[in-house]
């Protein structure tokens, strides 16, 4: 059977999984000094460093022939197992825990290009917190969002979240679906950073990937 991408990692045993959302502004003296502009030069994109613990062969071979399941060109998703279950239901094991029958997405009522999200179709009186994340999903593209500020939907399960970075609001609209559970970024791997070593002690594999917003 082929692959189905993007694909998902083989397994969250890890010793580290670091989501980074990268900065970038440049900065530029002038007026001798004086002064300092700044400039965006393009979006901010997630970066992800992830090490597994250290594996047996039989498990290796699996994260191997994962990696080289790509070919340099194909994506997968991952989520940051820091950031779920969200912050204000940590003994949530699933959705259905924040309330009963609950699949963990919403509807999305606004995409605003200043970083303002609605969400529609929440449990009454949701709870969102500051570092809580929240993916967009339409048409095979994920967007990978960060809550920058506490916030409760209404009593109809409405709520607007400031997120970064700002929303890709030529890729998202109201036909996406936001997944607050469980989130997914979509990352291509840099395989040069990939990190596999063949000797006779179990040994950990590791490497790094950017976010692909696009499909």
């Amino acid at each position: 059977m082929a692959p189905v991408f993007p694909r998902d990692v083989p397994d969250y045993q890890t010793v580290e999984l670091t989501f980074t959302l990268t900065d970038s502004v440049t900065s530029a003296a002038s007026h001798k000094g004086a002064k300092i502009n700044m400039s965006k030069v393009a979006d901010d994109v997630w970066e992800l460093a992830m090490e597994t613990n250290v594996l047996e062969p039989d498990r290796k071979r699996i994260w191997s022939a994962w990696k080289k399941s790509f070919r340099g060109l194909r994506e997968f998703l991952a989520y940051d197992t820091s950031r779920n279950p969200p912050a204000a239901y940590p003994d949530a094991t699933a959705p259905g825990d924040i309330s009963d029958g609950w699949n963990g997405t919403a509807g999305v009522a606004s995409v605003g290009a200043s970083g303002l999200l609605g969400l529609s179709g929440l449990p009454a009186g949701y709870q969102a917190k500051v570092g809580d994340r929240v993916g967009l999903e339409q048409s095979g593209h994920y967007g990978y969002y960060e809550v920058l500020e506490d916030v409760a939907a209404d009593g109809f399960g409405a709520v607007t979240l400031a997120v970064a970075p700002f929303l890709h609001t030529s890729i998202f609209t109201t036909a996406a679906t936001a997944r607050l559970w469980l989130p997914v970024c979509k990352f291509i791997m840099d395989p040069r950073s990939w990190s596999e070593s063949n000797v006779l002690v179990p040994t950990p594999v590791s490497f790094k990937a950017v976010q692909r917003v696009m499909a």
